[in-house]
């Protein structure tokens, strides 16, 4: 029960997040956020960790003593937060972020035309211990020179690879089966399909091959949505200090050019004269990794800013930095438009 003496706490993994019109609070243990109205938030940030609940009550001229009770009551039923009353033991969430990976994520994309040697990109890949791998295929090539190309990755520290290509190169459940046999971290997504459905091309295996009826395009723009939201520690650190999109990530497009992101326009060499390794070390490159969205223009007063992956290129115009594709979200409106797409 709670005592005005008492001190109201979230849990230390439970992080309130302040947007224009709208707040909310995620739960890094739970992998979920509960939306909360700009009012909680203030109350729920104003010195709780000093204060005790009558104090907090006072600060705000005793106006919101029954709706302050009922919050705190819900956050503690539903296990965001609790009562004490010592509330110095319990400390904040350390904000630092590191990882021993030089690259963690990646995309490297192959058309009819790449010239460039893919084996060698995935071995500069892997030791650089990348953690994720995404391949697009875009057009008619040969499967099986990228296949035998994946086999320098049987033994990688790579966790994850997933791999688009289209529907038009019409791939037999048999080549399918044996991909997903042989190479277990392997996720498949065949885009531009005549439906989007999931299909399980092994007996008793949770692992399918998705479908979908989308295009995957040189030109596709991102798709923003609250389903395509991450609430996780990694993230949410990973987001407080640095553009979580684009940080220690390298990708390669169909001509072998590096760059931060496939759809940049930026190149800062090519693979069949650079080494990734030394492209990824200039300071250039790295410069997109610090530009987080607290720092970005729209992206600063929205509440999903620590959960939403966006790759888009960010520039500076009046001294302040945008992003080059925005999303359809309106944090001065809390609404979305009628489409998610950019």
């Amino acid at each position: 029960m709670m005592n005005n003496e008492d001190h109201f706490l979230l849990f230390s993994t439970c992080i309130p997040v302040k947007g224009h019109e709208s707040s909310l609070i995620m739960d890094l243990d739970k992998s979920e956020y509960l939306e909360i109205p700009n009012e909680l938030y203030d109350i729920l940030t104003s010195d709780h960790f000093t204060h005790n609940i009558k104090k907090i009550k006072s600060l705000f001229n005793n106006d919101y003593d029954e709706g302050i009770n009922q919050y705190f009551q819900f956050l503690v039923d539903n296990h965001y937060g609790f009562y004490t009353s010592n509330p110095s033991p319990f400390q904040k969430l350390p904000l630092h972020f590191d990882s021993p990976h030089k690259i963690i994520s990646s995309v490297v994309a192959i058309n009819k035309e790449s010239k460039y040697d893919l084996t060698n990109v995935f071995q500069q890949l892997d030791k650089l211990d990348c953690q994720l791998l995404q391949i697009r295929i875009y057009d008619h090539i040969e499967m099986g020179e990228v296949i035998e190309a994946l086999k320098v990755l049987k033994k990688s520290s790579i966790r994850i690879i997933e791999l688009y290509f289209p529907a038009f190169l019409k791939l037999s459940d048999e080549v399918l089966k044996k991909i997903i046999v042989d190479f277990p971290r392997i996720l498949i997504t065949v885009y531009g399909a005549q439906e989007s459905k999931k299909n399980s091309v092994l007996k008793n295996s949770s692992r399918v091959i998705r479908y979908t009826d989308q295009q995957l395009l040189y030109d596709s723009k991102e798709v923003y949505s609250t389903d395509l939201f991450t609430v996780s520690h990694e993230m949410y650190l990973e987001a407080v200090n640095y553009n979580a999109g684009l940080h220690r990530k390298v990708c390669i497009d169909h001509e072998g050019n590096i760059k931060n992101y496939v759809s940049h326009n930026t190149i800062f060499g090519n693979v069949k004269d650079n080494l990734i390794a030394e492209i990824i070390q200039k300071e250039e490159f790295k410069e997109k990794y610090y530009l987080k969205n607290d720092i970005i223009e729209k992206c600063k007063d929205c509440q999903f800013r620590y959960m939403c992956l966006s790759n888009s290129d960010v520039e500076k115009k009046d001294e302040n930095y945008h992003k080059i594709d925005t999303c359809t979200y309106n944090p001065y409106k809390n609404t979305w438009d009628q489409s998610n797409t950019i």
